[in-house]
This record gives C-alpha cells, sequence and structure tokens, in this order.
C-alpha cells in the first residue's frame, strides 16, 4: 500500500463533499467525487517513475528550443464531467428507496475558485500549510411533499410526505474550513439559508485517504466519519409537524430542537480509466440523530438507519 503526500491530500479537501449526508437532493453533496485527486496523483506517480525528462540540446549558445511534449502544460482552468447512478433513499429518513442518475459539472481555476451544481460556489482565501478556507455557496434542493424528482429512474414515489407540504430550494451561505496531515484530512463546514428551510447547517467529518494496486490497477480509496448539525428551523422544516401539517398528514404534532441532524461514514474507492478518465465506487451509512428520530415522521413512516450506494463516471480537462 502506498501513502498519499501531503500535497496531494491538500488537493483532495476540495472533495470532502464526498462524505455529506446521504438523502434528498441535498444528500448529493455525496457526489462531487474525487477524480481531481486520482488523475492528480496518477500523475504524480507516473512523473516519479519515469524521472525528469532530458533537456533537448541546441545547436549554438542562445538558440530558442523546443519544450518536450507534455511540458508546461498545466492549466488555469479545470472542467469535469461526471455521471453518478445512486441508490438512496427518496428523502432524508425515508424507507423508500429510489434509483437516480445525476449528472455533475465541476469548474475549478487555480486551486483558488471552484464551482459545481452540488459542491456549491467557493473560493479558497487560505490554502497552504496544510490549511484551506473561504466563503462557500450551496444550494439546499429543499423536498417536494409530491416526491418530484427530476434524477430519479426507478422506484415509485413515497407517499410518506402528503400533507406535510414542500420545502422551498434556498440558497446556504457561508464558510468552510478544512487542514490536512498526511494522510488524514479533518473539515467544518457553515451555512445560513436564505429561505426554504431558513436555518443553520454545519457538517463536521474526517477522511483517511491512501492507494493500493491489487491486480497491478492502482486504487485510491477513502472512508472517514461525518456529522451534521443544525438549528431548529432547519430541524423543524425537516422533521417538526405543525398543527396544519398534523390535519394533512395525519402525524401527531412535533417540535424539534437544534442539535444532531445525523452521523455516519462513507468509503469511496476510484481508479483511472484514462489519463482523463475515473471510475468510482462509493457507499454510506447514516444514523439519524434525536431530533429526526423522534419525529412521527420517522417513526411512523421513515427508517432511522439511512444506506447509500453508488457508481461514478468522470471526465476532467483543463483548458
Amino acid at each position: 500500500m502506498r501513502t498519499i503526500g501531503t500535497p496531494l491530500l491538500e488537493h483532495s479537501m476540495k472533495y470532502s463533499n464526498i462524505f455529506k449526508t446521504v438523502s434528498t437532493l441535498k444528500a448529493v453533496n455525496f457526489i462531487p467525487l474525487a477524480a481531481s485527486i486520482t488523475l492528480t496523483f496518477f500523475a504524480n506517480v507516473k512523473a516519479q517513475e519515469t524521472g525528469p525528462q532530458p533537456q533537448q540540446p541546441a545547436e549554438q549558445q542562445g538558440e530558442f528550443v523546443a519544450p518536450m511534449p507534455g511540458a508546461g502544460m498545466e492549466h488555469d482552468w479545470k472542467l469535469s464531467v461526471g455521471l453518478a447512478t445512486l441508490y438512496m433513499p427518496a428523502f432524508n429518513g425515508s424507507k423508500d428507496y429510489q434509483a437516480m442518475v445525476i449528472p455533475d459539472i465541476k469548474v475549478e481555476y487555480q486551486d483558488v475558485f471552484f464551482a459545481s451544481l452540488f459542491g456549491g460556489v467557493g473560493y479558497n482565501v487560505i490554502n497552504g500549510d496544510g490549511w484551506r478556507a473561504g466563503p462557500i455557496a450551496k444550494l439546499d434542493f429543499g423536498r417536494q411533499e409530491d416526491d418530484s424528482n427530476p434524477f430519479r429512474v426507478a422506484g415509485k414515489k413515497t407517499r410518506a410526505l402528503k400533507g406535510l407540504g414542500d420545502v422551498s430550494i434556498a440558497p446556504e451561505l457561508g464558510g468552510f474550513v478544512e487542514y490536512s496531515f498526511d494522510p488524514f484530512s479533518y473539515s467544518l463546514e457553515v451555512r445560513q439559508a436564505v429561505g426554504g428551510h431558513k436555518g443553520v447547517v454545519a457538517d463536521i467529518g474526517a477522511q483517511y485517504m491512501g492507494m493500493t494496486a491489487p491486480f497491478g490497477q492502482q486504487v485510491i480509496y477513502m472512508i472517514g466519519p461525518q456529522a451534521t448539525f443544525a438549528s431548529a428551523k432547519y430541524t423543524n422544516a425537516y422533521f417538526g409537524i405543525d398543527a396544519k401539517q398534523s390535519a394533512g398528514s395525519g402525524l401527531a404534532r412535533y417540535k424539534a430542537d437544534a442539535g444532531l441532524v445525523s452521523y455516519g461514514v462513507g468509503a469511496f474507492v476510484i481508479t483511472p480509466v484514462t489519463d482523463a478518465l475515473s471510475l468510482g465506487l462509493m457507499a454510506r451509512y447514516d444514523r439519524l440523530g434525536p431530533e429526526a428520530t423522534d419525529s412521527p415522521l420517522i417513526r411512523q413512516r421513515g427508517r432511522r438507519n439511512q444506506f447509500m450506494a453508488g457508481l461514478r463516471l468522470i471526465y476532467e480537462f483543463g483548458f
């Protein structure tokens, strides 16, 4: 087994979102996978194995010498295009599972700016000595009472949310801080919703990353715990039941407090197919916290234990 070096581990911190919660489309924060980790890592390994390239001789002093093929090919911009197939709960706490196919596009600029549909938009104000920190904005995709979901390809719509109304889509604004110490990394992210659930959400996590080469095929693996905490506005939006919702759903009234929403562990394995294409497998288990578990929605129509598994293919190039 080969240990990942610190520079690569710092780069991998951008992908800590793969260890977010696993339900509703908000859980698709699990999707922005570590394709760049794979591509960067295997490029580094290849460079180490081949060693430095000899310089082309010049016929005379001061004559222009063309660079070796591939030299100076670092790009300011990177674009990754991916597609994931997931088997996951219909909503956070659901006992009904569905298959989804979810696209994702990620853009990065000089390891400073990053943007993607599910990973959010962020800027690395601090990026060095193992630390990375800055502002971030994400979308909370809310929840539809009728379980409308454009990404679902198999599985019936759940009826568990009938009478509870919708939770509107909303942007979440906040900040993040991450620290890496080979081969471990740690992250904290706090966001405030503008509209929608109107609450505060905090994600805290850690991960271990390494590499192995079974049957001669190089593979990167990551595993780590993650927990989500939230304010009472968030927990009530997704698990609380007011008088109107109680009358419409038949569930008893329930008021949730701020606290632990969920905690669990995620694992991810990725291997290169070509220099630009990589394939990943992922799995995650989460257990809902007491504020969610005590809700009649979960006790009568849901399940405390949540699982997700998926397959991801991603292509990355620079320009």
